[in-house]
């Protein structure tokens, strides 16, 4: 159950800096697309462009891995998830309340 623990924790942690990945690639591209001029866009816009689409994918990986984590934690804890909740979303809830915060 540990282990199971320790997986979810980290699949957390890696979500949340997905997360902050995905929207600093989006304003930065919003940045840097509000003043481009009409037409072929620059190499830099493209490397945004380029950028922004690795951190969703990203994002995208690290949810999939944060809900194969909370499966495997919710059947070795024995936790029942209510029903019409997502399992993200309850698991995530649950990290909050139960799980100290980490003051580093």
């Amino acid at each position: 159950m540990i282990a199971s623990l320790t997986a979810l924790l980290v699949a957390h942690k890696a979500t949340l800096r997905a997360a902050f990945d995905t929207t600093l690639a989006a304003d930065e591209l919003r940045r840097y697309q509000k003043f481009a001029k009409p037409g072929k866009p620059s190499a830099h816009i493209v490397q945004l462009r380029q950028r922004q689409a690795a951190a969703r994918q990203a994002n995208s990986i690290s949810r999939q891995t944060l809900i194969k984590a909370a499966m495997a934690f919710v059947r070795d804890a024995g936790i029942d998830v209510p029903e019409r909740t997502p399992l993200d979303a309850f698991i995530i809830g649950w990290i909050e309340t139960v799980v100290p915060a980490d003051k580093a």
